[in-house]
């Protein structure tokens, strides 16, 4: 069954077009690849299959990555109940001490403006959620609302390691996620992380393949030298 489509922002493309440009330093072709992903949005599609219940967090990669908001990365019980073990925090303020004590938190203190340079943090939480994934450690990937931040840490991750372009990773989380939509400043810096790793062949070294995503992992122990509660 088709799933109603979501409409998409193109239209804020044009409106913010003179601030991309100039403080931002879009050119042409990143402001037009910005309008083929925002497209997406209103791509029809079938209705995703997702976890029992609607308090769950969404399924990017089965049995290993999930992505919510806030209440998700505070819910001790739920995430005991779906045996995910460690979190990437990416809002601008720290989890409780109950989580902290019980999880291993990656905290990125970032906040959702389209000036922020989210792209500095990409190699660190690339190296921890591929960490949890040699690891078959399931994990958490979380903002305030699950939209922007936690959407933008995700597609490099999967751009990096899943698919080879950001185009072919946003039309997935976007089938898992409807509601993920990475500020226009984000999805510039994302265009420009794929652009960098085609230049130094960083995709074709570390892909993995695609079929990976559907793969069921056993949970083991993770690196402590690479997962482990930290502020940024």
């Amino acid at each position: 069954m088709a799933s109603a489509p979501v409409r998409s922002n193109v239209w804020m493309i044009d409106v913010m077009g003179y601030y991309l440009t100039n403080d931002l330093q879009a050119t042409n072709e990143e402001i037009d690849y910005l309008k083929r992903l925002c497209a997406l949005k209103s791509k029809p599609r079938e209705a995703s299959i997702k976890l029992k219940g609607v308090r769950n967090p969404s399924t990017i990669i089965d049995d290993y990555l999930y992505h919510g908001d806030l209440g998700h990365a505070l819910n001790k019980n739920l995430l005991e109940e779906l045996d995910i073990r460690h979190i990437v925090n990416v809002c601008d303020s720290p989890l409780n001490k109950e989580i902290l004590d019980h999880f291993n938190v990656l905290w990125i203190n970032i906040s959702d403006e389209l000036s922020a340079n989210i792209r500095q943090y990409f190699d660190r939480t690339n190296e921890f959620l591929h960490a949890c994934k040699l690891k078959n450690e399931k994990v958490l990937v979380h903002c305030q609302m699950g939209i922007s931040r936690s959407s933008s840490i995700i597609l490099a991750y999967l751009i990096k390691y899943h698919f080879d372009n950001l185009y072919d990773a946003y039309d997935h989380l976007v089938q898992c996620r409807r509601i993920v939509s990475p500020n226009f400043g984000f999805f510039l810096q994302l265009i420009r992380y794929e652009s960098d790793l085609h230049s130094s062949k960083t995709i074709k070294d570390d892909h993995v393949s695609n079929e990976s995503i559907g793969t069921v992992t056993t949970p083991s122990s993770v690196n402590s030298n690479l997962i482990e509660s930290t502020k940024q």
